[in-house]
């Protein structure tokens, strides 16, 4: 009897040690460790990815690098909504799932003592990340909006954040296009002054998601997981800034404490409530966008082949049924 004991309780034992099922892996793309993107670092630090099932990689890309990974399935999200709408517009089997702001929180500043108006800039060079990328967007939409001609704009990509910053610190380009975490270090150059606060001229989506038409086909609850815990994330940065700010030095210690809150706290006013966008803003988001590109009336996407807002809605009911806070 005690040998047969013996042998149940170590099948017993060998029984409960088998692990789990493994993690879902998940590779996503953010522009750079900003405050933006607080919301998926928070997700990761804090366990709400592993409390999906989720085991989640972050790849520092901007949108003219994340977007052409995502249609190629080598990352599975992206957070460059922006940038996506353009590639659905030429034909890309995305949705855009997730729309953290409504408005761009990108500012164009020079250090250039000569540059005082947009007018000034014909001609000259204008530093972006991408060619194609939210900020070129938004930069356009400016100079269209202020009724200057975007035809004269030269674009400049300097693919990183720091090189740009760096340009303009030396004067080599006549302005960039700046996130408002970096408006605190900016504004202490040497001749630095904002050309145009472009949050307060531009309405288009800024952040947010985009997956891959194939990917919700096949993995839908994965998709709904992961927007569920990226918006515990969101709610979580919200609800807790200092917080957000700890998540985002982890990954960028050479940020300022202040510069990343008053970042964010600029960032409050353009934050869509609950990461959609109503059917009119989708909309005019399809006829802006296709009138920069030149795509003719007949040929463009409607709302429902551009965005899904459903997998978001759902993770926040469940969210809100839970009555949950961080």
């Amino acid at each position: 009897m005690n040998r047969i004991a013996a042998i149940v309780t170590a099948i017993t034992l060998t029984a409960t040690a088998v692990p789990a099922h493994a993690a879902d892996k998940m590779k996503i793309t953010v522009s750079g460790w900003f405050s933006t993107f607080s919301g998926y670092f928070l997700a990761i630090d804090k366990g709400y990815y592993a409390q999906e099932g989720i085991e989640t990689e972050i790849i520092q890309a901007g949108g003219g690098t994340a977007t052409p990974a995502l249609l190629s399935g080598d990352v599975q999200y992206s957070s460059s909504a922006s940038v996506a709408i353009t590639a659905i517009l030429k034909g890309g089997e995305l949705k855009i799932v997730f729309a953290d702001n409504d408005r761009a929180p990108y500012q164009l500043w020079t250090a250039q003592p000569a540059i005082k108006t947009l007018a000034d800039l014909k001609g000259k060079q204008i530093a972006i990340e991408n060619r194609g990328d939210t900020h070129e967007l938004t930069v356009l939409e400016t100079f269209r909006a202020e009724h200057v001609d975007p035809s004269t704009i030269v674009f400049t990509p300097l693919q990183s954040r720091a090189t740009i910053i760096a340009a303009l610190s030396s004067g080599s380009l006549a302005a960039a296009s700046i996130i408002t975490d970096e408006a605190e270090r900016v504004k202490n150059l040497p001749n630095a002054r904002m050309i145009a606060d472009m949050t307060k001229i531009v309405h288009t989506i800024n952040g947010g998601g985009v997956f891959s038409d194939a990917f919700i086909s096949k993995n839908r609850d994965l998709a709904k997981r992961f927007m569920r815990a990226s918006m515990k994330g969101r709610r979580h940065a919200v609800a807790l800034p200092e917080d957000m700010v700890v998540s985002v030095l982890k990954r960028d210690s050479g940020q300022n404490h202040d510069a990343i809150m008053q970042g964010w706290v600029a960032q409050e006013p353009l934050r869509t409530a609950d990461g959609t966008i109503s059917l009119d803003a989708q909309k005019e988001e399809i006829t802006v966008r296709s009138e920069l590109l030149n795509v003719p009336s007949e040929k463009r996407r409607t709302p429902d082949q551009t965005f899904d807002f459903s997998i978001i809605r759902e993770a926040n009911a469940d969210l809100d049924k839970q009555g949950w806070k961080p």
